[in-house]
């Protein structure tokens, strides 16, 4: 569902750029004494996969100590990331309570009375059902069978929560893209080391292995940003997730225990593109080529900008 993408707004192009700290590892297999770097023909690959997991780690984080309104609240603290992806379920007895709470007051809504607690109309609630894809299930929810009511639930918490909107569930499209990065004529080098038998603690049999590594320039990473509103919660979440970085840098790659994979911030500049005022030509020349046409920001004006 992309009903947070709909109409697009604005954009904002960004481009941070690292400073490798300490050596990166982005694993692509190989042998037990020999883990290769991932590569595309002759060029290392940051995977955009890497990149996004680890802004939505940090994101996820940062989301859970911040204080939110009550639905995008309660999403937060009910997201759970699982192997079978995103969910929005209790893992408590506490947050159980808080669930079903939630749960009787869209009930409530759904027979036509009003919620103290949640702003929104039997009307609004019927509309949800047809945007969600729940049209054909309205006699289960009728009849308040417990499974779809859950089901239903969880997609009300899923598309109000802010980093879902950020990053991506089953319900929403993900407002963030990030693109790979490729390193173009690398030195890469080969660090060795031993394997740990996990059960005994000792040094494994023939346990020298070697892994590839790079540690020279600066690499950058690329994003764009659609729909990111001044003052909504997703936007407050990403500013403090950009300035968490800045401060602090981020760890890329396997062997982040072993003290690979440290990126320390060195700059970064972003290009927002305003796609509802002005002149329907100069927004496509902007759209087209922003790093010719628009003045870069940076994190501060960034910041101002979204908060």
């Amino acid at each position: 569902m992309e009903l947070h993408l709909n109409p697009l707004e604005n954009k904002i192009v960004g481009v941070i750029e690292f400073k490798v700290e300490t050596p990166i590892h982005i694993g692509s297999g190989g042998t037990e004494v020999r883990a290769e770097f991932l590569k595309v023909q002759d060029k290392l690959l940051i995977p955009s996969t890497t990149w996004k997991g680890v802004f939505r780690a940090l994101s996820e984080k940062i989301a859970k100590a911040m204080e939110f309104d009550y639905i995008p609240g309660l999403a937060i603290k009910l997201y759970h990331e699982k192997e079978r992806g995103i969910e929005y379920k209790p893992a408590d007895e506490i947050e159980k309570k808080e669930y079903n709470e939630f749960e009787k007051e869209l009930k409530k809504i759904y027979g036509g009375n009003k919620s103290e607690k949640i702003n929104l109309s039997r009307e609004d609630m019927y509309q949800m059902i047809d945007e969600l894809g729940f049209s054909d299930l309205k006699e289960q929810l009728e009849k308040e069978d417990k499974g779809t009511w859950n089901k239903f639930t969880e997609a009300i918490l899923a598309i109000n929560c802010p980093i879902g909107k950020l990053y991506g569930n089953r319900y929403l499209a993900s407002k963030i893209r990030f693109f790979d990065t490729l390193i173009h004529k690398p030195k890469v080098h080969e660090r060795p080391g031993i394997l740990i038998d996990r059960k005994s603690g000792k040094v494994r049999k023939e346990s020298l292995y070697f892994k590839e590594v790079y540690a020279e320039d600066n690499i950058k990473l690329v994003f764009i940003a659609d729909n990111l509103k001044q003052g909504d919660d997703d936007s407050k979440i990403f500013v403090s997730t950009l300035n968490y970085i800045k401060e602090l840098g981020i760890h890329i790659g396997g062997g982040i225990s072993r003290g690979l994979g440290y990126l320390k911030f060195e700059n970064a500049k972003f290009y927002i593109l305003n796609l509802k005022e002005g002149k329907f030509e100069d927004r496509i020349i902007n759209l087209a080529k922003p790093f010719k046409h628009i003045p870069p920001v940076d994190i501060d004006e960034l910041s101002k900008y979204l908060v």
